[in-house]
């Protein structure tokens, strides 16, 4: 059955470790950064967003979970610019557990925790070139709000 549990400190200093470079490599394949500048900058977005970590308030950490195996994690909080927005900062369910509906169903819970903890709707970013995530959250519900394109020159 999946769940979602609160995240504890070493499943979280796992995830940082990790979410940075990530956040890096997929900004400078999306063309947003430049390779020199892209670890600096993901490094200082996650440091603005989280100055206490774990425990930076108005912050959600779960580790999603199929009976005792941890499939993947969402990170959502409360958007900077609509405190009534739920905005999923990150979520992940690992390679060897996709396709499974793992991703849907993850969302609804979440949709389920934002909205027991006062939310009225729930936002997020995805980057134009993973359509797979796309469909996922399409598929979940999620309407497109706001699209930035770029054209090489």
């Amino acid at each position: 059955m999946l769940k979602l549990t609160v995240m504890d400190t070493n499943h979280f200093k796992k995830y940082i470790d990790t979410a940075v470079q990530e956040y890096a490599t997929e900004k400078e394949a999306a063309g947003t950064w430049l390779k020199v500048d892209a670890l600096k900058n993901a490094q200082d977005a996650y440091d603005r967003l989280l100055p206490l970590g774990l425990e930076t308030p108005h912050n959600f950490f779960y580790t999603i979970l199929d009976d005792t195996t941890i499939v993947g994690y969402v990170w959502f909080g409360a958007d900077n610019e609509n405190e009534s927005v739920a905005f999923i900062f990150d979520f992940e369910i690992y390679a060897p557990y996709q396709n499974n509906g793992f991703g849907s169903h993850a969302l609804d819970l979440v949709t389920s925790v934002a909205k027991e903890k006062g939310f009225t709707s729930l936002g997020l970013h995805v980057f134009g070139s993973n359509t797979r995530a796309i469909h996922v959250y399409e598929k979940s519900g999620f309407k497109i709000t706001d699209v930035k394109m770029k054209k090489d020159i």
